[in-house]
């Protein structure tokens, strides 16, 4: 296993023992160190392109898996705290672990009722992104997408994604959970895979999602027409995705 720590642009390498194919380590806050719960880590390509997403657990912690030996870097989002990219990684050996510690700092302005509106992304953009991933319309969905304001209200009452469903999609939308985790369904009629910035995320994964993170939830069904997702999906979208 390689050791990397991440600070602002520079990079500490030491190595350790042989592992698997991931990128795995803590999200830690700059100046005291704490773990960073919920914290969003994309694993992106050379080019920008997304490979793999995790939520850092109580502890800080992360693991995501590269598809192969490459250029990658890693990306930290966290409400209340500045977004962060290292820089380029090579993770040029297969059957390897290179841990790397994300080091965020701490951005006031961030936190719910402390943010400039003016800064956050307009609906419209939002509305205009969405629309050029599904090649539809928002607005067309037989299911209204659910925006910030609802998303944060869901937040206030202490909701999950699930509750989030329940509460806002209404006569149509069937949610039952199980050792699997919760299956969405659209009349019954099998489980909707469930896309974060793009992603497919696992049934058991899914109710980890932190809530506070997501700027856009949109429902797709199969009568949609959508043909990037044909037979439905639920897709969810952090506002750094959307702009």
């Amino acid at each position: 296993m390689t050791l990397w720590m991440a600070v602002g642009l520079g990079l500490v390498v030491t190595p350790a023992s042989t592992s698997a194919q991931t990128f795995e380590g803590r999200v830690l806050e700059d100046e005291s160190e704490a773990p960073v719960a919920t914290a969003l880590v994309t694993l992106l390509d050379a080019e920008g392109a997304q490979q793999a997403v995790s939520i850092a657990d109580e502890g800080g912690l992360y693991r995501v898996r590269a598809p192969e030996p490459g250029i990658y870097r890693l990306r930290a989002e966290r409400i209340g705290f500045e977004t962060f990219e290292t820089p380029l990684l090579e993770a040029g050996v297969a059957d390897r672990t290179y841990a790397v510690d994300l080091v965020v700092r701490s951005d006031p302005l961030e936190l719910p009722g402390f943010t400039v509106e003016t800064d956050r992304l307009s609906d419209e953009a939002a509305d205009r992104a969405v629309q050029l991933i599904l090649g539809l319309s928002p607005q067309s969905l037989r299911f209204r997408p659910v925006g910030h304001e609802a998303i944060q209200g869901h937040v206030d009452r202490a909701h999950n994604l699930v509750d989030l469903l329940r509460w806002e999609a209404k006569a149509g939308l069937v949610i039952t959970t199980n050792h699997q985790g919760p299956c969405i369904a659209v009349r019954a009629r099998g489980c909707l895979p469930v896309y974060l910035n793009g992603l497919r995320l696992r049934r058991d994964f899914v109710e980890s999602v932190p809530l506070e993170m997501i700027y856009r939830v949109v429902v797709v069904t199969s009568t949609d027409g959508s043909i990037v997702y044909p037979s439905g999906a639920v897709l969810l979208f952090t506002e750094v995705w959307l702009g």
